[in-house]
């Protein structure tokens, strides 16, 4: 069946607009995680998070079919991914109470560095010049939003490091996961075994929930469901070379609100920083796009 330019465009256009709505998402679940952070506990917090996330999810599961949506056979990797997720979790509550927002979005980029790394030091995938721009642009950039010489950077900056690290290995065991578990069963037992192991830690420092804080737990399972489902819609309409850069919105978008909501402001060694991770990120994308065969020339059409 022949694909009309038209229809490509359309399908081009709505992918744009879901990663656009992705980034809107996730940088709303940073604001209202640093509104809870600012009265309650991160542990406390994390556990909410997950708690909440798990409330969504579990209906879905009820709704068609909990035995079905639940059926596994690798029930220790899901209690592995469910350490990770809320390590991570916690790590990453601790560290947005303490910096910025928009920090804290350019820093979670190096996720895919960490991930990358994995893949050349671990598996022995090639190191390719591409890879060693996004490294190399990953970690000068990160050094520069984080600027070493304030003080606080150990308390402030190490807890987002440890965070994306444990994420890193949250990814990996999704990958292995996604080969037999359905979507639905990994979202229930990564939901709710983070919701178990980060509960004792949030039961130690538990702190009276006031019903302010309600619509923030409330923003948190929302905009985490809609952030969830429109990064794959995303992916479903479009090549990943073609949407990935419109991801970096999320700086744009955390910076703003950082601003409205907590009248952040960013040092101009950050913003050197924030061009740095962006610029390498963009650049990967381009170039593996390129690499393989996504870019054709203009006025060509594909078929299916």
């Amino acid at each position: 069946m022949v694909v009309t330019a038209s229809h490509k465009n359309r399908k081009e256009m709505m992918a744009i607009l879901f990663m656009i709505i992705n980034t809107i998402a996730i940088s709303a679940v940073y604001v209202s995680t640093k509104f809870l952070t600012a009265s309650l506990h991160p542990n406390q917090v994390a556990f909410l998070y997950k708690f909440s996330c798990l409330l969504v999810v579990a209906p879905w599961c009820v709704a068609t079919g909990f035995k079905n949506s639940i059926k596994t056979i690798r029930m220790w990797l899901h209690v592995t991914r469910g350490v990770f997720s809320f390590m991570g979790a916690v790590c990453f509550a601790y560290s947005i109470s303490k910096i910025k927002l928009t920090d804290a979005s350019a820093i979670a980029y190096l996720e895919n560095v960490i991930v990358l790394c994995v893949g050349v030091f671990y598996f022995k995938e090639k190191l390719t010049p591409a890879k060693v721009i996004l490294i190399s642009s990953g970690f000068i950039g990160a050094v520069f939003v984080t600027n070493p010489s304030l003080d606080g950077f150990v308390t402030d900056y190490v807890f987002m490091f440890l965070a994306l690290i444990f994420w890193a290995i949250n990814n990996l065991t999704i990958k292995v996961l996604g080969r037999t578990e359905s979507t639905k069963a990994q979202l229930f037992y990564g939901t709710l075994f983070g919701s178990l192991f980060s509960m004792p830690m949030a039961i130690h420092e538990w702190r009276p929930i006031e019903p302010y804080h309600l619509k923030y737990i409330v923003a948190l399972a929302l905009f985490h469901g809609i952030h969830s489902i429109a990064f794959f819609k995303a992916f479903k309409f479009s090549d990943v070379s073609s949407v990935m850069p419109f991801d970096y919105l999320r700086l744009v978008f955390t910076g703003l609100f950082g601003y409205m909501f907590f009248n952040e402001m960013p040092q101009s060694f950050s913003i050197i920083g924030y061009v740095l991770i962006v610029s390498g990120g963009m650049y990967f994308i381009h170039h593996e796009g390129r690499k393989n065969g996504l870019y054709k020339k203009k006025g060509q059409v594909g078929s299916s």
